[in-house]
């Protein structure tokens, strides 16, 4: 962790949320022991706010017999992957589009989806022309008077490539086979199980949707996002309402959000902002009249029915399921299009092997 003092700032993620004792514990981004911090440490008093996996900047202080070490001054930094404060920390990101017309562009978060506005002047070293799509860069997060976010003082990382004709052999990728990436593709899935970051379980989540196979599937702009579900999707004559948590003991949670996930799926059609490649947001219009309707909350524990409120049934949906249909899916030699929604689907409604 470097020289350890009272002023000096660090940067970490909120590891644990202790509420009954308004404490928690920190973990540094330089992987050392979890550090114990108490509310009264939380600055602009945001530790009612505080989630598992919101990233945290901090000072070090000592207990009274000089061993014992804890988090103070804590500065939440970017809660639930939604909101920013002005701050001098370096974050790292990478490049996602480029106007060139307009010498300017979005940089996007590692570990969100966030996208950060930049022009070129904050580009150092003039580097701004060299800067091509997925470049690593790090940067400073500024703020208008508006409340807008941009990045700033951006920082290129530069890698250099590897030359295939010079490289040893040893590291030059090796022929894979069908099998392999099957099971790698799996193996890779399954560690959605530790992440401990809201926003990524949720993208992560959408993203194994999308390899099982959902053709119609929508994921909420996360700007414009607070009370509302993470997506929504049709398959055949199911349409799912759903929402991620990493929460243990959700139900009381969100019981207020899944009657509007209720009443909202009880419309004959839903409208929701999408976000295009270009950044642009769109409106979208689904009928959903004469459908199945269901609302799925999609977590790390076990798959279940919660309730059932006429028409539409809740469900806890558990990730590991998910990941199982998905190699359900991956083995069968044989896809049609309704084959996910009359039979890996369905799966959800009996007992599936852990």
């Amino acid at each position: 962790m470097g020289e350890i003092s009272e002023t000096n700032r660090f940067q970490g993620r909120v590891a644990k949320i202790l509420s009954y004792k308004r404490a928690g514990f920190i973990s540094p981004d330089d992987k050392n022991e979890r550090l114990y911090f108490v509310a009264s440490e939380v600055k602009n008093d945001k530790f009612d706010t505080m989630k598992q996996g919101d990233i945290v900047t901090f000072t070090i202080g000592k207990g009274k017999e000089g061993t014992l070490l804890f988090a103070n001054q804590v500065e939440l930094i970017i809660e639930g992957e939604h909101r920013y404060s002005a701050t001098q920390t370096r974050f790292h990101g990478h490049v996602k589009i480029i106007f060139t017309n307009k010498r300017s562009g979005y940089i996007t978060l590692d570990g969100s989806t966030k996208d950060l506005y930049f022009i070129a002047k904050e580009v150092e070293d003039n580097k701004v022309e060299t800067l091509k799509v997925g470049d690593a860069v790090t940067f400073t997060i500024g703020e208008s008077e508006d409340g807008r976010r941009f990045a700033n003082r951006i920082q290129l990382i530069d890698v250099d490539p590897i030359d295939q004709n010079e490289a040893p052999a040893e590291l030059l990728p090796s022929p894979i086979t069908c099998d392999e990436l099957k099971h790698q593709i799996i193996e890779q899935f399954k560690r959605i199980v530790h992440t401990t970051s809201s926003s990524e379980f949720e993208d992560l989540t959408f993203l194994l949707l999308k390899n099982l196979g959902i053709h119609y599937l929508y994921q909420y702009d996360k700007r414009n996002q607070a009370g509302r579900a993470d997506g929504f999707f049709i398959i055949g004559n199911l349409a799912v309402m759903y929402d991620c948590t990493l929460r243990d003991g959700f139900e009381e949670y969100k019981k207020d959000q899944i009657e509007n996930y209720i009443n909202k799926l009880e419309q004959a059609q839903l409208t929701f902002n999408i976000r295009a490649s270009d950044g642009v947001q769109k409106k979208k219009t689904l009928r959903i009249d004469g459908k199945s309707k269901q609302v799925w909350i999609i977590t790390l524990g076990q798959t279940r029915e919660i309730s059932d409120y006429g028409n539409i049934k809740v469900k806890e949906v558990s990730i590991n399921h998910l990941i199982w249909l998905l190699q359900e899916r991956l083995n069968r030699d044989v896809i049609e299009e309704d084959d996910l929604a009359l039979n890996l689907l369905s799966r959800i409604e009996k007992v599936i092997p852990a």
